[in-house]
C-alpha cells in the first residue's frame, strides 16, 4: 500500500520484490542545482539533488493518478516543478560544467530503412489518380477563404487547424531543454555554431522571424524546438535547420497534431520526370526560399522559437513570420500559394503560369521547350511572375549555356552534374546517370534491403537490375531470417556477386530527350511480358523528323515479382498486360503531346484472346 503524509491518497498495489531495481543512475554524488525563490514550496523529496537508491518502481497505470494540477518552470534552467499527491517533484536536465571525460565509440550512420523502403515501393507504384479526401476539400476551401496579399504583393496565409489551439499544453520548457542541448553540441563543434548563428541572423534580417520583447504566456501558443543537420559534403547547403512542430506539449498534443496537412496537390515525381524528357531545350531551377510566404499575425504565436547568442546569454523569444518547414501544412500552403500565383497572373504570364501548375515539384522547376527562343522567353516569364510576389529563382541549369540565366555560377560539387528530383542529370551531355553505392559490413537482410531500396530509379531505366533485386529479396523473405542474421552461404554468394555487378550501374547513361526536333510523327509503343518469377511492362516513344530520321527511346518501365503462390504463365501474362495499360495511360497523360498512334504489344495469344472477349 502506498499513501501520502496526510492520508488523502491511498492505493493498494501488488509488488514484485527484487534484490536491486537499477544500478547507479548518475555520475555524481550531488548536483549543484537550485530551485531559487521557489524553495518554500513543499517538495516530495527535499534532497532531490542527492542521488539515492531506488526503493520502488511504479508503473504508468499509477503514475498519472499521482499528478495534480500545478506546474512551475524555473527561470534560466531546464528544471520543471510538477505537483503530485506527495508534493512537487523536480524534473529536467542539469547544466554541468564540462567534465574531463573521454568517450570512445564506433559511429556508423544508419539510414531510416522504413522511410527508404517506403519511397522505393512508392516509386514502383503505377497508380496515379488519388481521389480527393474530405481533408483536402476542407483545406482548399480554407485557403480560398483565408489567403490575401500585403502591399508588396507577398501572400499571407493561415494554417488549416482542425482543433482550437487553446487545447495545446505548455511547450516552452521543452524548447528550452532542446536549445540548451543544442548549445552543448555547439561547444564541441564551433563550425556548426557559426553556420547556425549565420542562419538565425539571416532569418532575422530577411524578416522571417522577429523578437518578442514582452512575452504573454497564454493558452494557444506553441514553442517549436529546432536543431541543425550538418552536411559537410554539401557544397550548397552544409546546414539545414529543422523545426520540429511534432514535439508534444504537456497536454500530449502538438502543433502538427491539431492541423491538417492538406494532401498532395502537384503532379507526382514520375509525371514531372516523364514530361521533362519531351523538351529539346530543357532547364531546371530552384525557387529561392519558397517558404517566405507570410503567416497571418493571428497565428504567429503558434510558431515561437527560443534562441540565445552565447552559451550563457539571455534566452530570447522569437515568432516565425513565414510558413515554416516542419509544420504539417507547410508543403500544402507553399504549393497552393504558387498555384494561386498562377491563377492570379495567368493573363500576364500564360506560359509561366502553366509551368507553375504542372512542371513544379515543391521548389524544383523542370521545364523547357521545342526551340531555344521559346525556352528563354519562358525563363523570363518565370522570373517576372515570381518577382511580382517578391520570389526569385536560382541554381539555374540547362542543356545549353544560353539557358544559364544571367551567367549564374553555382558551386555544385560537379559543375557538369546536378540532381534533378534526386536523379543525376549531366546537362553537358544531356543524360541521366545513376549513383549507387553498396555497403560492405557483412551480409544481412537489413543490408540487402537498404542497398536495394537506395536504387533510385523513378522511370524504370534500370528495370532489369531492379527486377533481379526484387526476385532476390522475395527469396530472402521466404527464409524467415531476422534483420541482422547473416545470410546462408548460397544466398550470401549470390548477393555478393549482384552487389559487385551493381557498381556497373554507375557507368550507365540514359538520354534525357526522347524526341527528335520538331517531329511530324509520334508513336507510343508498349510491351508486356512475363515469366515464372516476374512480369513487367516497358513503354517506348518513336518519333520521326521531317527529313525521315527515326528515333526510338525508352520512356519508362515497371515490373512486379510473381506472387509466392505461383500463378500460371497466361495469368501472369494477363497481369503484365494490365500493368502495361496502366503505365501507358500514365505516360501519355504526363507527356501532354499530340500522339499519332499508340500500340500495346503482347506475345501471348491467350491474353489477346481473353482481351477480345
Amino acid at each position: 500500500m502506498i499513501t501520502n503524509e496526510n492520508k488523502s491518497y491511498v492505493r493498494s498495489l501488488n509488488f514484485l520484490v527484487v534484490p536491486k531495481i537499477t544500478g547507479g543512475l548518475t555520475p555524481s554524488n550531488k548536483f549543484d542545482v537550485s530551485i531559487g525563490s521557489f524553495s518554500n514550496i513543499k517538495l516530495s523529496d527535499e534532497k532531490f539533488n542527492v542521488p539515492e537508491r531506488v526503493d520502488m518502481l511504479l508503473g504508468v497505470e499509477v503514475f498519472y493518478e499521482l499528478l495534480r494540477p500545478g506546474q512551475i518552470s524555473i527561470p534560466n534552467s531546464n528544471l520543471l516543478l510538477q505537483n503530485t499527491v506527495f508534493g512537487f517533484i523536480v524534473s529536467g536536465g542539469i547544466l554541468r560544467e564540462n567534465e574531463n571525460v573521454i568517450h570512445c565509440g564506433f559511429l556508423k550512420h544508419e539510414i531510416n530503412l522504413d522511410q527508404t523502403l517506403k519511397q522505393f515501393w512508392e516509386i514502383e507504384n503505377v497508380e496515379s489518380d488519388i481521389p480527393k479526401s474530405r481533408e483536402s476539400i476542407l483545406c482548399e476551401e480554407h485557403f480560398q477563404n483565408n489567403h490575401s496579399r500585403d502591399k508588396s504583393g507577398r501572400y499571407i496565409v493561415k494554417m488549416p487547424l482542425k482543433e482550437n489551439p487553446d487545447c495545446l499544453g505548455k511547450s516552452r520548457h521543452i524548447a528550452l531543454k532542446k536549445l540548451n542541448s543544442l548549445w552543448n553540441r555547439f561547444v564541441k563543434d564551433p563550425e556548426l555554431l557559426t553556420l547556425y548563428s549565420n542562419f538565425m541572423h539571416e532569418y532575422l534580417e530577411l524578416g522571417h522571424m522577429y523578437e518578442i520583447k514582452e512575452i504573454e504566456e497564454k493558452s494557444g501558443s506553441y514553442y517549436i524546438p529546432h536543431l541543425g543537420v550538418f552536411r559537410p559534403d554539401s557544397k550548397t547547403s552544409p546546414l539545414r535547420v529543422v523545426f520540429n512542430a511534432s514535439t508534444l506539449t504537456t497536454a500530449g498534443n502538438s502543433l502538427n497534431s491539431i492541423q491538417y496537412n492538406g494532401g498532395v496537390i502537384q503532379d507526382d515525381l514520375f509525371a514531372i520526370m516523364v514530361r521533362f524528357r519531351k523538351h529539346a531545350f530543357a532547364f531546371t531551377a530552384d525557387i529561392k526560399k519558397m517558404y517566405m510566404i507570410l503567416v497571418h499575425p493571428s497565428q504567429r504565436q503558434l510558431q515561437r522559437i527560443l534562441w540565445k547568442d552565447s552559451y550563457n546569454g539571455p534566452i530570447k523569444t522569437y515568432e516565425l513570420a513565414t510558413v515554416t518547414y516542419g509544420t504539417a501544412s507547410a508543403p500544402f500552403l507553399a504549393m497552393r500559394t504558387l498555384k494561386q500565383l498562377a491563377i492570379d497572373e495567368r493573363k500576364r504570364y500564360p506560359e509561366a503560369a502553366a509551368v507553375l501548375e504542372s512542371d513544379l515539384y515543391m521548389d524544383d522547376v523542370l521545364s523547357g521547350s521545342d526551340d531555344l527562343e521559346t525556352a528563354k522567353n519562358l525563363q523570363r516569364e518565370l522570373i517576372d511572375i515570381l518577382s511580382s510576389r517578391t520570389m526569385s529563382l536560382h541554381k539555374w541549369c540547362g542543356n545549353t549555356a544560353e539557358l544559364a540565366v544571367n551567367g549564374e555560377s553555382y558551386p555544385f560539387s560537379n559543375p557538369e552534374e546536378t540532381k534533378t528530383l534526386s536523379v543525376v542529370w549531366k546537362s553537358k551531355t544531356d543524360c541521366f546517370c545513376f549513383k549507387v553505392a553498396s555497403e560492405e559490413f557483412g551480409v544481412t537482410k537489413r543490408l540487402v534491403l537498404s542497398t536495394i531500396a537506395r536504387v533510385f530509379d523513378p522511370l524504370g531505366s534500370l528495370g532489369p537490375v531492379v527486377t533481379k533485386a526484387k526476385i532476390f529479396l522475395q527469396k530472402l523473405w521466404l527464409l524467415n531470417l531476422k534483420w541482422d542474421d547473416p545470410l546462408p552461404a548460397k544466398e550470401a554468394d549470390e548477393w555478393l556477386q549482384f552487389s559487385s555487378a551493381l557498381q556497373n550501374v554507375n557507368d550507365i547513361e540514359v538520354d534525357r530527350c526522347i524526341l527528335l526536333p520538331k517531329p511530324d510523327l509520334i508513336e507510343i509503343h508498349g510491351f508486356a511480358d512475363a515469366s515464372e518469377a516476374a512480369y513487367g511492362a516497358a513503354v517506348y516513344c518513336k518519333s520521326r523528323s521531317r527529313s525521315g530520321e527515326v528515333s526510338i527511346k525508352l520512356i519508362a518501365s515497371k515490373s512486379r515479382v510473381s506472387t509466392i503462390k505461383r500463378l500460371t504463365i497466361p495469368k501472369l501474362e494477363l497481369c503484365s498486360a494490365v500493368l502495361l495499360a496502366k503505365l501507358v495511360t500514365r505516360v501519355t497523360s504526363a507527356l501532354k503531346l499530340d500522339i499519332t498512334k499508340t500500340f500495346l504489344w503482347s506475345d501471348s495469344m491467350i491474353v489477346l484472346c481473353w482481351l477480345q472477349k
